[in-house]
């Protein structure tokens, strides 16, 4: 599944877990064919972090805000980890929705 986090920002969810070698392996070569220099830079903060991210809900910052990643593409199987992020995602968007109410 491929999220729209903002503007030329995508993130991907697969089905299934995978080792951190093999994510870092699947970022490199994202990076490397982009020739984007910002996704290099991105990519090279997520090894040295020792881990990557994908935020579910609103960013807020002095910039203003961002919405919550959209999908946007989706393919084969979502029965084990998609399924998983969904279930997640739902359960902080109601949180958010229920703390904005009050």
């Amino acid at each position: 599944m491929i999220l729209k986090s903002s503007r030329s920002c995508y993130h991907v969810v697969f089905d299934r877990e995978v080792s951190w070698d093999f994510n870092v392996k699947i970022m490199a070569w994202v990076s490397l064919l982009s020739h984007n220099r910002l996704l290099e830079k991105w990519f090279v903060m997520q090894c040295i972090k020792g881990c990557s991210t994908l935020r579910v809900s609103p960013k807020y910052s002095k910039h203003g805000s961002k919405p919550s990643p959209r999908i946007v593409f989706r393919y084969g199987k979502e029965n084990d980890q998609i399924e998983c992020f969904l279930r997640f995602r739902v359960l902080v968007k109601d949180i958010i929705r229920k703390l904005k109410a009050d």
